[in-house]
């Protein structure tokens, strides 16, 4: 049989895969002085080797392919019998292409075996496919720590008690044309290597006939390795996750009784302050002077500050656990919503001819909570109107628009702008921390806890909030949503 008809008996499956190890092949392959030719496969016994590829026969391709040696020392004739097969031979790195017969004995061993295996021709030549059934890896290997490189060492011996894989793997082979079959493969130094084997049935096109195998050999130690290694760093960072999530719920469960200790324990003495006061107004009230009045007022004060305190924690407490309720929501509606809460809330009221909105025809659903969603437009639209409060006439202007955010994925920004007091822009951070305030308590009622819920609950829903201003020239806020 000549190459040229041998390469005829080849389905097309195996040249794709060949073809795919040609992408790997290296500049500065090794090659050898001769190679032993393919035996005839329709005579399993004959193994006498004789050189059927003729190297001197053979072109190599121009220099520019690198190849060294004689090889590259002949001008490359691509219509020349085998010339695919000695190029093939010659150039293969970290993979090898040998055959066998129909019986499983390797009659042809070509220098790409030989390089990664170690093994001469004349050592292999009759040996059965036994000769390459995987060695077991022990179940007590363990994958490589993070900074080791070593790869895990594998067993030497073949598993007895399992099916031979490569026999298996010739029968599936014969039955569907071909089979894949992984493992550790023993060098001949004693060295392993991880190795993948895909075996093709050569068949007679006419009869069908089964006249032998393609093995193609791949090593893959170091995917081998690198998977292993993968395997090692995710088991790790399992155990971390395990362990950060124990710890987060034992937090979670010190901030809820944290939340209960405020939420009774220290409302209990404010609750006491404000009924002795009124006790002191209503026995000692006419007898009381300018003064003691001044001073009961400003203990009356402080305790519906400390009061309003232990409201925003709790609240903002209680966000951080409520679990978002995700549905599409109709922005212009809770925008309708919030306007008229704020027209009936007494310490935001105006009146009309005080007041000029600004506000689009409708807004852009968006998909979030519509109950969490509703107390950003409630904080952000009340202080646009309290901050405007020094002005004569509050001009406050509402809008939306579609952009990309800075990751490239699409969002929607929605913005407040007023024209109130402003702020310095070099402070524009610390407006969205807790309890933090930028002007004085007795300039404008609060506690500093709205916009850091606005913050916690945009954050909750993938979006940003920031603000821009200028003292005494108006401020605005905008918070960004991502599209569903």
């Amino acid at each position: 049989m000549t190459p040229a008809a041998f390469e005829d008996k080849l389905p097309p499956s195996f040249f794709t895969s060949l073809y795919d190890e040609l992408g790997r092949v290296a500049d500065d392959a090794p090659t050898t002085d001769s190679t032993q030719g393919l035996q005839g496969l329709d005579d399993p016994g004959d193994y006498q080797a004789h050189d059927r590829l003729d190297r001197d026969a053979v072109q190599p391709p121009s220099a520019q392919h690198g190849l060294p040696g004689p090889i590259a020392q002949h001008a490359y004739d691509p219509h020349s019998p085998g010339a695919h097969w000695q190029l093939l031979a010659e150039s293969l790195r970290d993979a090898a292409i040998f055959f066998l017969d129909a019986e499983g004995r390797v009659c042809d061993w070509t220098p790409s075996a030989e390089r990664l295996l170690g093994f001469r021709a004349e050592q292999m030549l009759g040996q059965s496919v036994a000769r390459f059934t995987p060695v077991r890896e022990p179940a007590s290997a363990q994958p490589a720590a993070p900074h080791q490189t070593q790869s895990p060492t594998p067993g030497t011996e073949p598993d007895p008690s399992a099916p031979d894989p490569l026999a298996l793997g010739l029968e599936r082979a014969a039955l569907l044309g071909q089979s894949e079959t992984p493992g550790w493969q023993r060098r001949a130094d004693g060295s392993l290597l991880w190795a993948h084997t895909l075996l093709t049935a050569l068949h007679d096109p006419h009869s069908g006939q089964t006249h032998g195998y393609a093995c193609l050999m791949r090593d893959n130690t170091e995917t081998k390795r690198l998977l292993e290694l993968l395997e090692h760093l995710n088991a790790a960072l399992e155990v971390r996750v395990q362990e950060r999530t124990r710890q987060l719920l034992e937090i979670n469960h010190d901030l809820e009784a944290f939340t209960a200790s405020v939420s009774h324990d220290l409302r209990a003495p404010l609750r006491h302050i404000g009924s002795y006061l009124e006790l002191l107004r209503e026995d000692l009230g006419p007898e009381l002077g300018p003064e003691a009045q001044r001073h009961l007022e400003t203990i009356g004060g402080a305790a519906e500050h400390m009061s309003q305190l232990i409201d925003g924690l709790l609240a903002f407490s209680r966000l951080g656990r409520a679990a978002l309720q995700r549905h599409p929501v109709a922005m212009g509606d809770l925008l309708r919503s919030s306007l008229n809460r704020l027209q009936h809330d007494p310490a935001l009221q105006r009146p009309s001819e005080c007041l000029c909105w600004q506000l689009p025809p409708d807004l852009p659903p968006v998909q979030g909570d519509a109950r969490l969603l509703s107390q950003v437009w409630d904080n952000l639209l009340s202080n646009a109107l309290k901050y405007s409060r020094p002005r004569p006439v509050a001009e406050i202007r509402i809008g939306w628009r579609a952009q990309h955010s800075p990751n490239g994925s699409p969002e929607t920004v929605f913005w407040v702008q007023d024209n109130g007091v402003g702020f310095d822009p070099q402070r524009a951070e610390r407006l969205f921390g807790v309890f933090q305030r930028l002007h004085r308590a007795r300039d404008f009622e609060g506690v500093g806890i709205g916009l850091a819920l606005c913050r916690r609950i945009v954050e909750r829903h993938g979006g940003r909030i920031w603000a821009e201003g200028v003292p005494d020239q108006g401020s605005s806020f905008y918070f960004s949503l991502p599209d569903a």
